[in-house]
């Protein structure tokens, strides 16, 4: 089975959409009977459950959702460094492009706040031929955000913690069935468990390209749902424990768990980069 980053090959035509139609051969998604729902999970009802996770535009003439994205801060959004490289791969430039927060269903965005990266900073060991390297990226938004109930950031890990069986939540826009044309527009979620690296190195093949900063949920993301939140919920508020990152086509196969990068690996990584942003600015 093939592993890929989550994400689109995007096509121009398709941009004045609120969203827009996958561009890959879908030819190998064919082998699985296709459910209608989020692979394995359901529709988020409550409002603003979720109010730290935005959506990255990959236009910034009308709004087309690439890959999501958590806000960690007034003026900072943890995204996957494959986000950030098929946004390039699409405008040749990151900034300026649009984040939309505060949303649950993409085809109602008129009360959303929209900010527009003007600094974005991949982990430099990231590697868009290797999903084994670092899958993390900073990006900084301007005008910050203004929190409120809808709003708001997430809370990050404590350095190198453990969430190895914890139960957690992801959510995202992405393919709701594995042979899909469009992103789901409402908000879907999954409630899932964090594996060990035993287990998790167990469910996937044996020559997986497995990290040591990644960790494996009992989740079927799809494409359109790279850089979305794996959380925690604890005393403090949501933990954002994962960001997604890559799976194996098709989506759901198997029921493969899906990978994701390992926030609590890169609290001091994250620090580095914000000091080194108001240093320079």
């Amino acid at each position: 089975m093939q592993t890929t980053f989550l994400w689109f090959v995007l096509v121009a035509s398709i941009l004045a959409a609120p969203s827009f139609s996958l561009s890959k051969n879908l030819a190998v998604l064919n082998s699985v009977k296709p459910e209608n729902r989020i692979i394995g999970g359901e529709e988020v009802t409550t409002p603003s459950v979720a109010p730290y996770l935005v959506s990255l535009s990959v236009s910034s003439i009308v709004y087309a959702h690439a890959c999501a994205g958590v806000i960690i801060g007034k003026e900072w959004v943890l995204t996957a460094a494959h986000c950030l490289e098929e946004l390039k791969n699409s405008n040749r430039y990151v900034i300026g492009l649009p984040v939309y927060a505060g949303i649950q269903d993409r085809s109602i965005v008129e009360n959303a706040q929209i900010s527009k990266i003007d600094f974005a900073f991949s982990h430099n060991q990231f590697n868009i031929s290797d999903e084994s390297s670092p899958d993390i990226a900073l990006v900084h938004v301007s005008p910050a955000f203004i929190f409120n109930f809808e709003v708001n950031s997430v809370v990050l890990p404590y350095r190198n913690e453990d969430y190895s069986n914890k139960s957690t939540t992801s959510y995202g826009w992405g393919l709701t069935v594995p042979e899909g044309q469009e992103f789901v527009k409402k908000l879907q979620l999954i409630n899932t468990q964090v594996l060990t690296e035993n287990k998790c190195r167990m469910s996937l093949p044996d020559d997986a390209p497995l990290g040591n900063n990644q960790i494996c949920a009992v989740a079927s993301a799809c494409f359109g749902d790279g850089g979305s939140p794996l959380v925690y919920e604890t005393r403090r508020g949501a933990e954002l424990i994962g960001i997604t990152s890559w799976g194996y086509l098709p989506c759901g196969y198997n029921k493969r768990p899906t990978v994701y990068t390992e926030v609590s690996k890169y609290i001091g990584w994250i620090a580095e980069v914000q000091w080194a942003y108001y240093i320079l600015n």
